[in-house]
């Protein structure tokens, strides 16, 4: 009866740790790249949500904000209107539900002038050049701020995901070790048990 009872201990903790196993097996990221949040999402085994995979995004009260599509390779583009956090739910079927926030920090101050240059100003710009200017051209075209954080969004992009996979390495690795945990606990119940038969003999 005691061999059965610990048997059953162990079904339902193992149990446990599949459910988590595989409650966490879908994978995503969103990054800001100026006005635009780019994402990705799919499943820790490498495959990428299906194409047309739709992506609900909304702010933290559930208001909705719209909706896009992800493309072949798992990858979606939302057009941000306000500096709030945005949240991102993707239903990749068969109960696989990825739930993506960007908080709001991540986004530009200035969304008052989405489009920081029109065609208009590009062409005025272009035709007030002269070579008696270039130099004061060349001094005067700076890098703008929002230039410059879509240029280190890009970059650090692909360290996030090398941050997310090993973040997923390591969530499999503790489950692997809980498992080893619980068979070295009851291991040890067991031996404790079969001495304390033998002492009574």
């Amino acid at each position: 009866m005691k061999s059965r009872s610990l048997f059953l201990v162990f079904v339902f903790a193992c149990s446990l740790f599949s459910f988590n196993a595989f409650a966490h097996n879908v994978v995503g990221g969103v990054y800001a790249n100026g006005f635009e949040i780019e994402g990705e999402a799919g499943f820790s085994n490498g495959s990428m949500a299906r194409a047309g995979t739709i992506v609900k995004v909304s702010d933290q009260s559930g208001t909705p904000l719209g909706e896009v599509k992800t493309d072949a390779d798992g990858l979606f583009t939302f057009t941000a209107k306000k500096r709030i956090t945005h949240v991102f739910k993707v239903n990749m079927g068969a109960g696989h539900l990825l739930t993506m926030q960007l908080p709001a920090e991540e986004l530009p101050d200035d969304f008052g002038h989405v489009e920081a240059t029109t065609n208009e100003e590009t062409a005025n710009e272009v035709v007030s050049i002269s070579k008696s200017n270039l130099n004061e051209v060349a001094l005067s075209s700076q890098i703008t701020p929002l230039m410059l954080e879509k240029a280190i969004a890009k970059e650090i992009i692909p360290l996030r995901k090398e941050i997310q996979a090993l973040k997923e390495k390591s969530g499999l690795r503790d489950i692997l070790g809980g498992i080893g945990y619980i068979f070295g606990l009851l291991g040890l119940v067991v031996f404790l048990r079969e001495r304390k038969l033998k002492a009574k003999k």
